[in-house]
């Protein structure tokens, strides 16, 4: 019997692996406009995101966010990380065993092996991930890590206290997912050296989130921890 489970699963999962044609990520943003003092010290602080596993999907070139001024004087940031598709296949279980990778492949991903399946008709294109950071603001304007939020793998909200996010790097907060869907919230990687891979943004490659990206990605109901306008405070244009 488990013969021909893997006689049949094979050919399609070579089929299935190969998924391009339904990725999708935000069009490389135009040259950057003005911005105020508080989006610069923003957009100067460098944030990295990564994964302890391997698994489809690439990561994109700009991290985007929203900013909101607390009632309390500090300073909220959600960052949204798009991430061109969320599918299984990779160097991980569920890849290793290959029936489960295939059943949420022909389901959840792509409805038989070639439409978007599940995700795309609940949630829309690519993969949305988010974390949130609260920023003190110190006298001269500069900002300092007071603690984060993001998703574990069960989608619950977790807060990162500054020791742990910044365990990896003493000099930049990493956050990263230990499971293929991306969840930003890991807590498993010992070092930089055990994560599958890590991208680190700052400067340019920090982003206001635009109006368009956000409604084309149906950005309003993904990736809650990033939603930092929906706190108590001022909207930073």
């Amino acid at each position: 019997m488990r013969a021909l489970i893997l006689a049949v699963a094979g050919p399609l999962a070579l089929a299935s692996i190969d998924g391009g044609h339904l990725g999708s990520l935000p069009a490389s943003p135009g040259p950057r406009g003005a911005r105020g003092v508080m989006r610069a010290a923003i957009e100067g602080k460098p944030v990295c995101i990564g994964s302890s596993v391997e698994s489809a999907g690439t990561l994109g070139d700009v991290l985007y966010y929203r900013a909101t001024a607390l009632s309390d004087g500090r300073v909220a940031v959600g960052y949204f990380a798009f991430f061109s598709e969320e599918r299984p296949w990779g160097n991980n279980w569920l890849t290793w065993t290959l029936v489960p990778a295939l059943a949420v492949d022909m389901v959840y991903s792509r409805a038989l092996l070639v439409a978007p399946g599940i995700q795309r008709a609940m949630y829309g294109a690519g993969d949305v991930e988010g974390v949130s950071i609260v920023y003190d603001v110190r006298p001269d304007g500069a900002l300092s890590f007071d603690h984060a939020t993001a998703d574990d793998h069960d989608e619950h909200p977790i807060v990162i206290s500054r020791d742990r996010a910044f365990a990896l790097d003493p000099e930049r907060p990493v956050f990263y997912s230990d499971i293929w869907s991306h969840q930003l919230g890991g807590n498993a990687a010992s070092s930089r050296r055990s994560l599958a891979y890590l991208r680190c943004y700052e400067g340019d490659s920090i982003r206001p989130l635009p109006d368009d990206v956000a409604r084309s990605y149906r950005v309003d109901n993904r990736a809650d921890p990033a939603h930092v306008e929906r706190l108590d405070g001022v909207a930073i244009d």
